[in-house]
């Protein structure tokens, strides 16, 4: 993973950063307060070497001539920071002002990332690297070339190639062009590729999965394109409306092993349709302390245009929100649901807790299958670094030389219900309520780097220890 790419320059920084003060300029400058009218006048963008100015002037929320106090200038230029940071394009922002013949000029400084990264890729046939490390089978390594280009042609645009080799195989193209109009409201994406996969879970024991494995041959072949259509109308909504077409071929040994595998047959063709909306109001996304977030959103899998057995809906909802209690104090809560649709549905389309970003700490080596779940998480942080700021002398470029840190320490409490009505049986961590608790750490760096190191306890009286490289709320 990318991360991989800057673990050495982090561990540099204690022994050859120095610290840079954030600076305490007032960004609507100090002669003004806060209930005094003031014109805003120029806008100028810099530092922005590849990335074109039109995308960084779509995230500011105020305008050349607007009139408004001073005050909500102030709170604009915050939010368009926010805005700025959130996607994903710069280390650093830095709006300023000057008062210039009655109106105030307003600079826009930005410090871009790095956007091309030819990624060797290293990747498990489990679930996820805390089940391989139950193992630690090297035979199940899948590894590849995932090249990265991101801010593609300085328009936010996201291009990626990935080839990956091993145990399983996939090869796959991605192109995402958020602003395909003047007014930069619609875009569109579009993927494909193919996979096969040698390992593939048929059933779930005891909340674990039992794999196939095919050896020479695949357990199941995938072929599968999608095309995505974009709409954000404003600064923190979003809509996506999604068509895919998949086309699988499974191993005839995966129906004698679990006839509830498919429907009946090894072959389908099928599309699926998607609507999704989020409303985002998080200070920083990828990891938050302040705001809230919530999502909605509808799948229809099968529409009994090619294949008439594969006939599935779903519907899932998040909520998350970020509060600062005092001082270093943060809190931050969840609450998540799915639900499908009733009746028979085939093990290759179940899902549950441990799958698609809905999971309970504490359970991380489970896969609990349900067709309705109900999530909640909590967590209580205290920040032990606030965010610095350094840079690395022998580092010339701003890209890698000047970054950014934070170290928090949490205590949470998550817990959730999945109700299976299929494959229960034999599966004892279904239809109960389950709950874990613990302590963790996180670390916070530059380029939306995770890094989480939690120790769990849960119901069931069992303890791990588990690494995370994503926000857990």
């Amino acid at each position: 993973m990318r991360f991989l790419w800057l673990i050495g320059l982090l561990l540099a920084v204690a022994a050859h950063a120095r610290v840079v003060g954030a600076g305490s300029e007032d960004p609507v400058g100090t002669a003004l307060s806060g209930d005094s009218t003031v014109v805003v006048g120029s806008i100028r963008v810099t530092g922005n070497k590849i990335t074109k100015a039109k995308i960084v002037i779509r995230e500011l929320e105020f305008f050349t001539g607007e009139q408004l106090s001073a005050k909500k200038l102030e709170d604009k230029i915050r939010r368009s920071s926010q805005n700025l940071m959130n996607r994903s394009l710069f280390n650093f922002v830095t709006i300023t002002t000057h008062e210039n013949n009655g109106v105030l000029d307003v600079t826009v400084k930005v410090v871009e990332r790095w956007y091309i990264w030819p990624i060797p890729k290293l990747s498990f046939a489990d679930r996820n690297v805390n089940g391989w490390l139950q193992t630690t089978d090297f035979s199940k390594l899948n590894y590849g070339l995932d090249i990265r280009v991101e801010n593609f042609r300085g328009r936010m645009e996201y291009l990626n190639f990935l080839v990956q080799g091993g145990y399983d195989k996939k090869f796959a193209v991605k192109w995402t062009i958020p602003y395909l109009t003047k007014n930069q409201f619609f875009g569109m994406g579009i993927m494909a590729g193919v996979q096969f996969n040698r390992l593939l879970a048929y059933t779930t024991e005891e909340n674990k999965l039992v794999f196939f494995n095919a050896d020479r041959r695949y357990a199941a072949q995938q072929f599968f394109g999608q095309l995505d259509f974009s709409f954000r109308p404003k600064f923190n909504y979003f809509h996506t409306l999604s068509v895919a077409i998949n086309h699988v071929l499974y191993n005839d040994s995966l129906l004698v092993l679990n006839p509830s595998f498919t429907y009946g047959d090894t072959a389908y063709t099928y599309f699926e349709i998607s609507y999704l909306y989020k409303h985002d109001f998080r200070d920083y996304a990828p990891y938050p302390l302040t705001g809230y977030y919530f999502d909605i959103g509808i799948k229809k899998t099968g529409l009994g245009l090619l294949d008439g057995d594969v006939n599935q809906w779903s519907f899932r909802l998040v909520f998350d929100q970020y509060i600062h209690l005092i001082r270093r104090w943060y809190f931050a809560y969840n609450f998540s649901v799915m639900y499908q649709n009733s009746g028979f549905q085939p093990y290759f389309l179940t899902t549950g807790f441990g799958f698609d970003g809905m999971n309970i700490r504490g359970y991380e080596l489970y896969a609990i299958d349900g067709q309705r779940l109900g999530l909640m998480k909590t967590n209580l942080k205290f920040e032990i670094i606030p965010r610095k700021e350094h840079t690395i002398p022998w580092i010339k470029s701003q890209k890698f030389g000047k970054v950014f840190y934070a170290l928090y320490a949490n205590l949470f409490f998550d817990a959730g219900y999945a109700v299976d009505d299929l494959y229960f049986k034999g599966n004892p961590l279904t239809n109960q309520l389950l709950y874990g608790t613990g302590l963790g750490i996180d670390f916070i760096t530059y380029y939306d780097l995770v890094f989480r190191f939690e120790f769990s306890l849960n119901k069931q009286g069992q303890t791990g220890f588990y690494i995370g490289l994503v926000a857990p709320i």
